[in-house]
């Protein structure tokens, strides 16, 4: 009878720990194709500086759903950083095989970065010119036990306002 249970015991814990490396796999395979597409545009150019609005869509063509945290966004322009937005402590869901669209996150470049490090940038749209940045996402997935980084860059233009 004390084989049996030891038998027992011994497949319970062997079972657990397949699920386990199993359940890991999916969720790393799930990092691994999550896809995130960032636009960029002048919301504003002034006096008091430039505001970018940068819109982030978060893709999730996996069958597990989880969390990922509001996503903190920097704005490059040759491999300088010119802006970032707010870090905010909220959780967004993204659903299995579903999307999730974050609008309207606002760098605001303040007039002495611009003149400092995106003088260039601001002369270029000045003169109408359209100016190439590098727009950097960069989050955390919580998957509820174990936390990933996540990281994107995207090149885009930015055209001047009309």
């Amino acid at each position: 009878m004390a084989n049996w249970k030891t038998i027992g015991i011994v497949s319970g814990i062997g079972a657990g720990v397949f699920g386990l490396v199993a359940y890991v796999t999916r969720l790393k395979r799930a990092n691994a194709q999550l896809e995130s597409i960032a636009t960029a545009k002048i919301h504003s150019l002034k006096l008091d500086g430039l505001t970018i609005r940068v819109d982030v869509e978060l893709k999730n063509p996996s069958r597990s759903s989880f969390n990922i945290k509001f996503p903190f966004v920097k704005i490059l322009y040759k491999d300088k950083v010119v802006g970032t937005s707010q870090v905010i402590d909220k959780s967004i869901k993204i659903p299995a095989y579903g999307e999730a669209n974050i609008e309207a996150i606002m760098i605001k470049i303040p007039v002495t970065s611009i003149f400092s490090i995106g003088a260039g940038l601001i002369k270029l749209l000045v003169q109408k010119q359209a100016a190439v940045v590098s727009v950097k996402t960069i989050s955390t997935i919580d998957l509820g036990w174990k936390k990933l980084p996540y990281e994107k860059s995207d090149d885009m233009t930015l055209n001047p306002p009309a």
